[in-house]
């Protein structure tokens, strides 16, 4: 069955930073980036007609901290901080074992939603076209913008996520679209199968899963020690 979707409405304040593209902060106190859009960007999943922001960041332990807080949500089953903490140790690592029902609930406390799956994809190229990576095809500076499986070079975490913000941003300025931790779209992976999208590639994964193009899929309840999200927020 589809989830249906509720608009929230969030009043934010629009700032310019130094490239011209336009940045906001929003309830959660994500910085968001304006991806400007190539109207009817069909690469994957449904097309894409207008510009929209997304979180520069994946949403961090302490972010998530502050929405129970505030929101009062329950998750159907309590997260084990302790064993979350053995990934992810601290407020600025990804929030991690979030389910997308969490994930969900997250961002509509925020005012926004998960990206579609061509949002997804539209914005880890950064601007790039038919690139293999989000820096484009070459696998020897990989570590310079990835935490995925080994060490090297910026990648210093091995067996952990690494704090957001770590590597080096792609072209839109967005940090982390690969590696890290994989990432919750809105989509289903197959209409009538009950599996959501997930894109990105995360610390435990070999180089393989850190391509732009590379899907992979989970049942919504799943809350697992390597999968997280960002949000986005439709341009008006």
């Amino acid at each position: 069955m589809m989830v249906q979707r509720s608009v929230v409405v969030l009043l934010v304040s629009l700032t310019e930073c130094k490239d011209g593209a336009g940045k906001i902060s929003s309830r959660d106190e994500v910085e968001m980036v304006r991806i400007p859009m190539i109207s009817g960007y069909t690469k994957v999943g449904d097309p894409i007609y207008q510009d929209f922001y997304m979180d520069v960041t994946e949403v961090t332990v302490g972010q998530f901290k502050k929405f129970l807080k505030s929101s009062g949500y329950k998750p159907e089953k309590p997260i084990d901080w302790a064993e979350l903490f053995k990934f992810s140790p601290t407020d600025k690592h990804p929030m991690i074992r979030v389910s997308w029902h969490h994930a969900t609930a997250y961002a509509k406390w925020a005012g926004k939603r998960l990206p579609t799956e061509a949002e997804w994809e539209f914005a880890a190229r950064g601007g790039l076209v038919n690139k293999t990576f989000p820096w484009g095809d070459d696998e020897s500076i990989a570590r310079e913008y990835a935490n995925f499986y080994g060490t090297g070079g910026k990648d210093q975490w091995d067996g952990t996520t690494a704090r957001v913000g770590s590597f080096l941003p792609n072209g839109y300025g967005l940090y982390d679209m690969s590696g890290n931790v994989w990432e919750w779209c809105q989509d289903w992976y197959d209409e009538g199968k009950e599996y959501r999208v997930c894109r990105g590639g995360s610390w435990s994964n070999s180089m393989l899963s850190q391509r732009v193009a590379y899907r992979v899929n989970d049942v919504p309840t799943a809350a697992n020690y390597y999968v997280g999200f960002r949000c986005v927020l439709e341009s008006k």
